[in-house]
């Protein structure tokens, strides 16, 4: 239970590792929304890179706090919940990648 938990840290870790060392890298807008209508709206200031670690941290820390509420469950569903935190630590950080790879 306590290995998923340390490589979820360690890719929160990295990703803001990564988004920190890069930001100085970056130009003054970067592409967050490839959804949106016209491509003006799809362009943020950069400083909207951090949103990436400041997620991934917030959700660690979340499911840290689930994961102390549901310890007496079956140990396949927290084994599941804590498979599940390092599956979105890992989203997080192939979406990140992906913004700063078309960037840079």
């Amino acid at each position: 239970m306590k290995t998923p938990f340390k490589i979820s840290w360690l890719i929160t870790s990295l990703t803001a590792l990564v988004s920190l060392v890069l930001y100085f890298r970056l130009p003054p807008q970067i592409p967050l929304f490839y959804s949106l209508a016209l491509a003006e709206q799809q362009l943020a200031a950069k400083e909207w890179i951090f949103l990436f670690p400041v997620f991934s941290a917030l959700v660690n820390g979340g499911h840290l706090l689930i994961l102390k509420s549901i310890k007496n469950y079956e140990a396949l569903i927290i084994k599941l919940f804590t498979g599940s935190t390092v599956l979105v630590q890992v989203v997080l950080l192939l979406a990140m990648g992906r913004i700063l790879w078309i960037i840079l």
